[in-house]
């Protein structure tokens, strides 16, 4: 089975490690690298036998991945465990923006399992061992020093650091914050239509001199005498009524015997 084209280093170190016979010698414990370069040179795996005995391997000496079992070629080298404390890492080391103020620590790292060169380091805000952790990507030319336990990148904050995984927290945030930019995205569209609504709809007349008397427009689509003229001329001038003879007699006693 063929090693992946890369692997982050908690694989190692939550990997069993067997040899090529089938003898166990423990899960990973420690990952050693150069820090200069950026590359993983190899782990340690811890016995399960009590004591401060660790078996050392090689990157290369690393055959293939069967799940959680990494096998592993050839015999470790023994050393123990206060010999490992001073192997140079910058696993754990404490992440720090170019004025100083803490940020977070380096927890893992991708490498190639061929070259050991180190792709990117990933870096956590709290302790790694929480669940529902988040995880930022630090490119190690962001790096601009590097001490035992202490690193140095070129960033203000760990938003300036592309997200690798969002935990419960950041997921948290981050769908509130889109929750934010939909509602204000909405209420802009509303306001937007609100306008072209306002823009589009004609003003109402004034009608508020309802008893004013209006002339009919001289530009009417029919003239002068549209509907509109016509009904003005009968208001204004009524058609003269001849009187009945009945008022006609009436009127003639009026004129005669005024005392009637």
């Amino acid at each position: 089975m063929a090693l992946p084209h890369e692997l982050l280093t908690s694989t190692l170190l939550r990997a069993r490690v067997q040899d090529d016979q089938g003898a166990d010698h423990g899960v990973g414990h420690q990952v050693w690298m150069h820090p200069p370069t950026h590359r993983v040179l190899g782990w340690a795996s811890r016995p399960t036998s009590f004591g401060p005995t660790r078996s050392v391997w090689r990157l290369n000496q690393l055959r293939h991945l069967q799940g959680d079992v990494a096998v592993v070629g050839e015999i470790p080298s023994r050393t123990q465990q206060s010999t490992l404390d001073l192997l140079p890492t910058l696993m754990g080391a404490h992440l720090y923006s170019h004025d100083g103020l803490a940020l977070g620590r380096v927890v893992d790292a991708l490498v190639s399992p061929h070259t050991g060169a180190v792709g990117h380091y990933w870096v956590a805000r709290s302790d790694p061992r929480l669940p529902g952790a988040s995880r930022w990507r630090l490119q190690p030319n962001v790096i601009l020093d590097q001490q035992p336990g202490r690193v140095v990148a070129a960033v203000g904050s760990l938003d300036d650091l592309p997200l690798v995984r969002a935990g419960l927290r950041t997921q948290a945030l981050q769908t509130g914050q889109r929750w934010r930019d939909r509602l204000q995205e909405t209420t802009v569209q509303a306001g937007h239509r609100l306008e072209d609504w306002l823009h589009n709809t004609p003003l109402p007349q004034d009608h508020g001199n309802r008893g004013a008397k209006r002339r009919p427009r001289a530009d009417s689509p029919d003239g002068d005498r549209g509907p509109g003229q016509e009904v003005w001329d009968a208001w204004e001038h009524p058609p003269h009524r001849q009187p009945s003879p009945r008022q006609d007699s009436e009127s003639y006693i009026s004129d005669q015997e005024p005392w009637l």
